[in-house]
This record gives structure tokens, sequence and C-alpha cells, in this order.
């Protein structure tokens, strides 16, 4: 039975977006690092993130535990994949194509061609190890894709040993075991950059924000009284003030904290709070232009960083550099508008459309 939609989860995306693109934005055109670099609010994009990987996990378990939590077949198994390959390859694909051309012309980092092959199947954060960095050629934002097509591969796996506390204490020691792994070997022989490669990077780190969502879906479906959701306005304004907290402590955290854990449990609150479908937030959140700009965050996600090293071209070709803060934030506003246009157009003309025959295409075969 198809679950009610939570419309204050679609719309939020399109806030959760809004710091990468701001810290992308500050990173790319000449001479706004130099006036924003050193400020947090533009080098949030990193717990964005954090917050996504949570929300993946949520939303995937809220759709597809009834499917799984009895069970996984072959063909069950499949077609999941071959959804959420529908959903997100074909924007994939074309933002590496739009920025293949940038790639070559780049003065500063010339392409490594093993990264193509890597990167067209979304594998750069699997590889375990520094050397070589794949994540950092082509659309580096998909580094996050990257990770969310690992959960993806676990994910009816995470949904089915999530729905029975003895499975859920399976899922628990396999994590724990990782992380203590992981920890022990990185403190005696890892160099910083493998830390935070490990940690912040690394595929299989990541899985615990994912894994959290799913955890917090079972529990969302599980706990839905009426006494349990009057508390979910407070649960909003928690979840925003811890994540505010984490993004402040994150700078200066210890080295296994440099992922996602920080925000990890604003972004539960948050989500739960959102999920509930109370407070004037939600009813911000679920209005009709909101919820598209929402849908299209992820169109937007992918390629504003191939139009933004475009644009990074054409202005050192012109000699231009941004030096005050009213230049500063007028090419922040405008540089938004003109990528979150192109955006609804790939979103609704491209990726939705082509999205819908490739899962109609897999029923037919």
């Amino acid at each position: 039975m198809r679950k009610a939609e939570l419309p204050g989860l679609t719309g939020v995306r399109f806030y959760a977006a809004l710091p990468v693109y701001v810290s992308h934005v500050v990173g790319t055109i000449p001479g706004m690092q130099a006036l924003g670099g050193s400020l947090l609010v533009f080098n949030a994009g990193e717990l964005s993130v954090a917050f996504f990987f949570v929300l993946s996990g949520f939303v995937l378990a809220y759709n597809y535990l009834d499917r799984f939590q009895d069970g996984l077949s072959l063909s069950s198994y499949k077609l999941f994949l071959w959804n959420r390959l529908a959903r997100v390859y074909p924007v994939h694909l074309l933002a590496t194509l739009m920025v293949l051309p940038v790639s070559i012309m780049s003065p500063n980092l010339p392409l490594d061609w093993r990264a193509v092959p890597v990167h067209l199947l979304l594998l750069q954060n699997w590889w375990p190890a520094v050397s070589p960095a794949f994540l950092t050629y082509l659309n580096v934002p998909s580094w996050s894709l990257s990770c969310e097509w690992f959960f993806y591969v676990i994910a009816p796996l995470a949904i089915l040993y999530s729905s029975e506390n003895r499975r859920l204490l399976v899922t628990a020691g396999i994590a724990l075991c990782y992380a203590g792994v992981l920890g022990w070997v990185l403190t005696h022989y890892g160099s910083a950059y493998a830390r935070h490669y490990f940690v912040a990077w690394f595929a299989p780190s990541r899985c615990i924000e994912f894994l959290a969502g799913v955890l917090l879906a079972r529990v969302y479906l599980g706990t839905m009284n009426r006494r349990i959701v009057e508390w979910s306005v407070a649960a909003q304004a928690a979840g925003v003030g811890l994540i505010i907290i984490g993004a402040i402590l994150w700078q200066s955290a210890p080295w296994p904290l440099s992922g996602g854990l920080l925000t990890l449990p604003g972004s539960a609150l948050l989500i739960w709070g959102l999920a509930t479908g109370r407070g004037h937030f939600v009813a911000h959140l679920s209005h009709r232009w909101l919820n598209r700009l929402g849908v299209a965050s992820f169109s937007f996600y992918m390629i504003h960083a191939p139009l933004l090293r475009a644009m990074k071209g054409a202005w050192l070709y012109l000699g231009w550099e941004v030096h005050s803060w009213p230049l500063f934030w007028g090419v922040t506003a405008t540089l938004f508008v003109l990528i979150q246009v192109a955006a609804l157009g790939v979103c609704y003309f491209y990726e939705l459309p082509l999205q819908h025959r490739l899962r109609t295409f897999y029923r037919g075969a």
C-alpha cells in the first residue's frame, strides 16, 4: 500500500541544497574566496550533505519497510536497484557530460582519464585508498551520489535488518566492529588526509547517517500517536538548533567527527518533526512552488558545479574578479537564479520524463 506523501520533507530539500551552492560559488568564482572563505556560513556544504544522507535512509525505509521487512527476493532487489538507478543516473550522466569539456581544458587540475569510467559507474567513493583521488575530478559533488549508490546497494538488507530487534542488533554489531577497526587503523597508521578521507568521504563510513535514517523511519512508523505528534514543532526547532551547534563545532572537532556525526542528532529530530506534518514551517515547506523546488533540488545539486566551473573559466578569460560585498551578494543571487531556472528545466523536461520511461521499460521487459 502506498504511504502518504510527506511534503515537508520534499520542500526542505530546497533549503538543504542552499549551503552546498553557497560554499561552491564562494570557492569557485574569482575573488569570492578572499571575502567569504573564512566564514562558517559559506563552508557548511558538507554538513548539508550529511542531512541528505539521513533523509535518504528515512525516505527509503518509509517507502520500502512493508516490502522488505519480511524477506528479500532477487527479483525485488533487482527492481529496487533499477528504480534507484532510473532516479539518479540520467542527471548524473548529464552533469558528467557537462563538466567533461571544462575538466579537459582546466589548467589547474589536468584530467586523469582513469577517473572517467570510475565516475560514470559512481564508484569514486568506494575506492579504499587515498590515491588516486578520483573524487576530485569531473563533477566533484557527485561524491555524495557515489555514497548514495553504495547505500542503495545495501538498503534492502538494511531495511530488512532494522525491522526486528534481533536483526537490528546484528546491524549495530557490524557497524561498531567496522568503526572500531577503522578507528584503530587510522589512529596508528593513518595520515591526517587519510583520516579525513576514510571518515568524511569513504562511502562505507558514511553509512552511519543512512542507517540512522532507516532506524528513524522504523521508530516514526511505530510511534504515530497524537501524544508524540504534539512534540513535532519542538522537534523541528531543536533539530535546527542542534544542526547549527554541530556546524559551529565541526571545524574544531576531533577527526572521528569530521564526517556528519555532529549534525546527525539535529538532522534526525528535524526530519522526524517535519514528517509529522505539523506547524507553520511544514505548511511553508508544503507550498506548491517550494515543493517543486524541492523536487528539482537533485538536478540543482548535480548541475550547479559544472555551470559554476564554466562561469569561472569565462570570468578568468575576461579578467573579472569580485572585490566588494555588494558585488559578492549580487553575483551569488544572480547565479543562483540562473542555475535554479536551468535545474527546473532539467528536472521537469529531462529527469522526470526519462525516469518514468526507464521504470516503464523495466516493467515491460
